[in-house]
């Protein structure tokens, strides 16, 4: 025996601070839980550069970093709720439509299986057309949802497919959900085209520029979205793009422009997202650990997962 060596990955343990990862469990080892993780690792469908494909495992490599005391609320999320992780959906290596395909089905089968909240982990934004129409087959239900972003993502399909920039077209064309049910919030001047804004205007999509939430604070935006998102339905999508942040606080994000929302104002409307029983998906997408500064925007996202999942288990209480 060889002495003063350990396994490699080692990690520095406290006995008396554990962390995320002794408090997430892999899926199938627990009978119950109340909150789900499934990675959705797909980029090579964004138009611009990137490899928010990453993302997922990125996130997950931060669960020995953080621990799962939220000392605001003095609360121990590992004692409160009991959360899984899934894993990743399998991606084809070449065949694109396949890949949405399978997410979708992945979603799906999730919610023929199961009712506890589910944390989605992209990959880009093209995941989140898929986890809807996944969604909305499996349950048969009527879904609201509020959308994070700093573009309407409702790009034409001629120039390109289904791509990071189409998922609220594939969204309302597929009448997967009405766009009087659905909020954007968090849009950029100069990031979007005349022709997209008129688009969304035209399906009944309210809007809330990144100028208004500065103005007008997101709080009071947030109740207003949650009246339109929430009246009618049975339950509502969140979906996170983290460009929707100031571009200061994510570098990694592929597509970066200023004006944008603050961390302060992200970890708070999802922690209060968390706590609405409306509220039964999170997904998290575009961002890209490859062009991060010293992991920066994936631990802004892995707070953001964190901030839902105390939400989650204050409404638990």
């Amino acid at each position: 025996m060889i002495r003063h060596v350990e396994r490699p990955g080692t990690r520095f343990k406290d006995r008396l601070d554990p962390k995320v990862s002794d408090w997430i469990q892999p899926y199938g080892l627990v009978e119950t839980f109340d909150a789900a993780i499934l990675g959705a690792p797909l980029s090579k469908t964004s138009i611009s550069h990137s490899a928010a494909s990453r993302l997922p495992d990125a996130i997950r490599t931060t669960f020995h970093t953080y621990s799962p005391y939220n000392i605001n609320h003095q609360l121990d999320l590992s004692r409160d709720i009991q959360v899984v992780d899934i894993g990743n959906v399998k991606m084809h290596m070449t065949d694109l439509p396949r890949c949405q395909q399978l997410i979708e089905d992945a979603v799906g089968s999730y919610w023929e299986h199961h009712s506890a909240p589910l944390v989605v982990l992209g990959g880009d934004h093209s995941v989140t057309g898929a986890s809807v129409l996944g969604l909305t087959r499996a349950t048969k239900n009527k879904f609201g949802i509020i959308h994070f972003d700093a573009h309407h993502d409702v790009r034409n399909f001629e120039d390109g497919g289904r791509t990071n920039g189409t998922p609220f077209r594939t969204i309302l064309e597929s009448g997967a959900v009405s766009g009087k049910h659905v909020v954007q919030i968090g849009l950029r001047d100069f990031v979007n085209a005349k022709a997209y804004h008129e688009y969304v205007l035209g399906h009944g999509v309210t809007v809330f520029t990144a100028r208004q939430v500065f103005k007008l604070g997101l709080s009071a935006i947030l109740h207003e979205a949650m009246k339109i998102a929430g009246t009618d339905t049975d339950a509502i999508y969140v979906s996170f793009d983290m460009d929707v942040l100031d571009q200061s606080f994510v570098p990694g994000v592929p597509a970066p422009s200023p004006g944008g929302l603050t961390t302060w104002d992200a970890m708070e409307a999802l922690e209060w997202l968390g706590m609405q029983k409306h509220v039964q998906v999170l997904d998290i997408v575009c961002a890209d650990p490859t062009q991060d500064v010293r992991d920066l925007t994936t631990r802004v996202a892995s707070n953001l997962m964190l901030s839902f999942l105390t939400g989650l288990a204050l409404r638990k209480r």
